[in-house]
């Protein structure tokens, strides 16, 4: 399950970092070269066992991520991308299959899936309630990563206590709050891609981490604001 989820935030993610890809091309190769760095670091800790869905993962990204940035000019929510986080510390709770098919067909359902919905309404951004219930998920989520005896606990509990924000940015702030937000998700989505690259064996959410942590990062510059404004 966790690397069937971890195929399908490789998809999505890419998708929403490829459609905010198209400035700022200093910016990009710096945010490359550190994904590469953790990612190099993931396969050390990880082994062989991590080398296989680690791969898939990086193929489905590309392609994801190449569609995205031809296809869909649209620059991503804030909701869409502290949504994702939020999944990503969820499969960071399930059990590992550690599995390249596994991640294959997560990849492949959630492209069938953006391919079905990629005509419906943009997402609205005045969402308190959803956004509400997410922060209290994301703190109970806290307290049981907080209860973990070694140094993964304090990335952790550190990555989320920055998504609790992204998610009470949004509930109290809407559209305003979407630069914090975004900001926010990026900074607890490359702690949730450190906290897997140290624990070696979730190599496709490391790869997925990073592609929301892009995206986010992408989407909190002044044009992706400009857009996401009604």
């Amino acid at each position: 399950m966790s690397d069937a989820l971890a195929g399908a935030l490789c998809v999505l993610a890419a998708l929403s970092a490829g459609s905010s890809m198209r400035s700022g091309a200093v910016r990009s190769r710096a945010l490359a070269a550190a994904g590469a760095v953790v990612v190099v670091a993931a396969c050390a800790s990880g082994g062989a066992a991590a080398l296989a869905p680690m791969a898939a993962a990086l193929l489905l990204a590309t392609v994801a991520g190449l569609a995205g940035y031809r296809l869909d000019r649209n620059a991503p929510g804030a909701s869409t991308q502290a949504l994702l986080a939020t999944i990503a510390f969820v499969a960071w709770m399930l059990p590992d299959l550690n599995g390249a098919y596994a991640v294959l067909a997560g990849g492949g359902i959630a492209a069938l899936g953006k391919l079905l919905c990629a005509r419906g309404s943009r997402e609205n951004m005045t969402l308190p309630p959803l956004h509400l219930v997410c922060a209290g998920a994301c703190a109970a989520l806290a307290y049981v990563f907080g209860a973990q005896p070694d140094v993964l606990a304090v990335v952790s509990v550190v990555a989320m206590i920055a998504l609790i924000g992204a998610h009470l940015s949004l509930a109290m702030g809407g559209v305003a709050g979407a630069p914090t937000a975004n900001v926010l998700s990026s900074v607890a989505a490359c702690g949730l891609a450190v906290a897997a690259a140290i624990g070696g064996r979730h190599g496709a959410l490391v790869v997925a981490a990073l592609a929301i942590a892009i995206g986010c990062a992408r989407s909190a510059a002044p044009v992706g604001v400009v857009r996401e404004a009604p």
